[in-house]
């Protein structure tokens, strides 16, 4: 099966949408969740594992840094692999940061998560529309 560029998009758009929603929902709950996938190493890693795989399926569909908005893809795809191998071989930091941005207060969970889905639907948008 060939993935396109339009595919990949709009799926992680749609799949980091159903992520992200409950946190604007009910932030409270989100930061628990938040807050038990980090306090273990074990899950940490395999949440790496997991970015490792979806950057592995954006660097799959095109990998070069090329002009125009293909760009997008190999972005993502680069800094998602960055991201993983950092889950994996440091957990700890992860744990730090989680506390640090997701972690602090409810509203600012919310706020995070409200710029993150703006981010997703324009996303969504340019591989819906200019893609």
């Amino acid at each position: 099966m060939f993935i396109t560029p339009k595919l990949l998009l709009v799926a992680f758009a749609i799949m980091m949408i159903i992520v992200l929603f409950p946190a604007l929902l009910n932030p409270k709950k989100f930061q628990k969740a938040i807050k038990q996938m980090v306090s273990d190493e074990a899950q940490t890693r395999l949440l790496g594992l997991w970015i490792l795989t979806i950057s592995f399926l954006f660097l799959s569909v095109h990998w070069k840094l090329t002009g125009g908005w293909y760009i997008i893809i190999p972005i993502i795809g680069w800094l998602a692999l960055i991201k993983g191998c950092i889950y994996i071989w440091f957990p700890k930091t992860i744990q730090k940061i989680a506390k640090k941005v997701w972690l602090k207060s409810e509203n600012k969970t919310g706020i995070l998560a409200f710029i993150d889905l703006l981010a997703i639907i324009a996303l969504l948008y340019i591989g819906i529309y200019i893609y």
